[in-house]
């Protein structure tokens, strides 16, 4: 018999259907982009892939929880599941970024980025695999089974630094960058900077949300806005 409490089928079920969501919109764009031989249309697609599956943890969890009656074990695959698609959302978000405002300075300045995501990388791992509690919190639901894991970096660990700085990169380049463009642009091109603004800034925010408040009522309208960030990135590159 399920014994998940009504706030776990929230958070999980939100959780599976932003995941699924963004898949398919992100295989969506990666094929629409082999057809129109658009290459920034399947860094977008990448992107987006990376941006759902960002809550693969409570999405995994859930199901397992749905097949077993029991959480996820060991529990340190929940952050990996999770937190592993920083790093790409990372890269491939600020690739669109650069590519459309500075393309000709985009190599210079997104290797540093590439360098610090492959740090965050390695920390993730050697955390998970010798000392997880040494970057993340793992509170396990008691009775086993009644609600979700619930996995957060702790703020005075080296990866919290390495994704504030991949966030605020991204708040600022992505979300306030085609927010400028778009004031400067007019037409069909303002709209589309928009949408990519809108995107951005509405991920970033709900991911925030998501980090910062523990599942309940609000947890649907954040899950709702991730799906939607997901559209306005999807409008905001094709046909540009």
């Amino acid at each position: 018999m399920f014994q998940l409490q009504p706030v776990g089928w929230l958070d999980g079920g939100t959780a599976l259907s932003v995941v699924i969501f963004a898949a398919i919109f992100g295989i969506y764009s990666f094929y629409k982009s082999r057809k129109l031989k658009a290459k920034l249309l399947a860094v977008t697609g990448v992107a987006i892939f990376s941006v759902g599956f960002t809550l693969l943890g409570p999405a995994v969890d859930f199901l397992v929880i749905l097949i077993t009656t029991t959480n996820l074990t060991p529990v340190w695959l929940y952050g990996i599941l999770s937190y592993i698609w920083t790093a790409p959302v990372a890269i491939f978000g600020l690739y669109i970024g650069f590519e459309l405002m500075a393309p000709s300075k985009k190599w210079y300045i997104l290797s540093i980025y590439i360098l610090l995501a492959v740090i965050f990388e390695i920390l993730l791992f050697y955390a998970s695999f010798t000392d997880p509690e040494l970057i993340f919190k793992y509170p396990v639901p008691l009775p086993n089974g009644t609600d979700l894991l619930s996995t957060s970096i702790k703020p005075t660990s080296i990866a919290f630094i390495f994704m504030m700085i991949f966030m605020i990169s991204g708040l600022i380049f992505n979300g306030f960058g085609f927010l400028s463009k778009a004031i400067k642009s007019s037409g069909i091109l303002r709209r589309k900077f928009l949408y990519l603004s809108l995107g951005w800034i509405l991920f970033i925010v709900c991911g925030m949300f998501d980090a910062l408040f523990e599942p309940g009522p609000v947890t649907f309208f954040i899950r709702i806005g991730t799906m939607c960030s997901v559209v306005f990135l999807y409008v905001g590159v094709t046909k540009i």
